[in-house]
């Protein structure tokens, strides 16, 4: 049971809290979109 729950919360953190919710430090951006503006800036100033 107990495992059970500390794997839940594992998933929870890492799932949605970290990589989905904006952050306001992103400019309130999720992780994963400002990865993905920061990839596509990178890719075309190399272009």
């Amino acid at each position: 049971m107990r495992h059970e729950a500390n794997a839940d919360a594992a998933s929870y953190i890492l799932g949605y809290y970290s990589q989905i919710r904006p952050h306001s430090f992103n400019n309130y951006l999720s992780p994963v979109e400002k990865e993905r503006q920061f990839f596509n800036k990178t890719l075309l100033e190399v272009v």
